[in-house]
């Protein structure tokens, strides 16, 4: 059974509140976490520790809005029980990240070690491991609850189905872009993907459907990477 067209009973209001909560601790959390941990703060792992407690803080200022209106939090946000089996799920996520794969060599994506996600990731032996943890687990569902869940809804109402999985999509893709060094590629690859995510969310009405899209795409960049950090040196 497909989802309705949702009627969200949040707006742009509660979406710039949850925002600016997680900027400001984000920040917090660093400047103390600079001030206090020095070099440590740095790593990529506490990188992790630092942007999860931010989005604690947010989940915090949405539950205590949420609250306030007499809805539950995460049923509003969509976690609700996926219409689909999780294996046809998990394969449309790998088949979103094989179509990512052909787009870097259609758009001819720069081949570099040198962004801002690869020099946290290779900072130290734990990161690797924090990082993918992370980025299997918590990462994808937190992305999905907030864009999918909190944002997707407001912009499919407010402009229409397409336009509002498209910009969600866009969105998405940017907040991404800085971690890439701004490469244009991986903008797109991240935006198609981040569209994927949507249209599953939309046609299901849950976000634990595109959760489970989203860990599925993200499992084998992080496979790979996690192969090659165990692989001995040779010198």
């Amino acid at each position: 059974m497909l989802a309705e067209r949702e009627t969200p009973s949040w707006g742009f209001g509660e979406i710039f509140v949850g925002a600016a909560t997680f900027l400001v601790a984000l920040e917090i959390i660093v400047t103390a976490s600079t001030h206090y941990l020095g070099a440590v703060s740095r790593l990529g792992y506490w990188a992790v520790i630092e942007e999860f407690a931010a989005y604690l803080a947010m989940f915090a200022v949405l539950k205590a809005m949420f609250f306030w209106q007499g809805q539950p939090l995460l049923r509003s946000l969509g976690w609700v029980r996926q219409p689909f089996e999780t294996v046809y799920l998990a394969g449309w996520g790998l088949l979103l990240f094989f179509i990512g794969v052909l787009m870097q060599i259609v758009l001819r994506m720069p081949d570099t070690t040198d962004t801002p996600f690869q020099k946290m990731l290779y900072g130290d032996y734990f990161s690797p491991f924090v990082l993918a943890a992370f980025g299997v687990t918590l990462g994808p569902i937190i992305e999905e609850l907030l864009f999918r869940g909190l944002l997707q809804p407001v912009l499919v109402s407010a402009a229409g189905v397409f336009p509002g999985i498209l910009i969600t999509s866009l969105l998405f893709a940017l907040l991404h872009l800085q971690q890439n060094a701004g490469i244009w590629q991986s903008g797109v690859i991240i935006a198609i993907a981040g569209f994927g995510f949507g249209v599953v969310r939309h046609v299901t009405g849950s976000t634990r459907a595109s959760s489970i899209v989203h860990v599925a795409y993200n499992s084998l960049p992080f496979a790979v990477t996690l192969m090659q950090r165990a692989q001995p040196t040779h010198k």
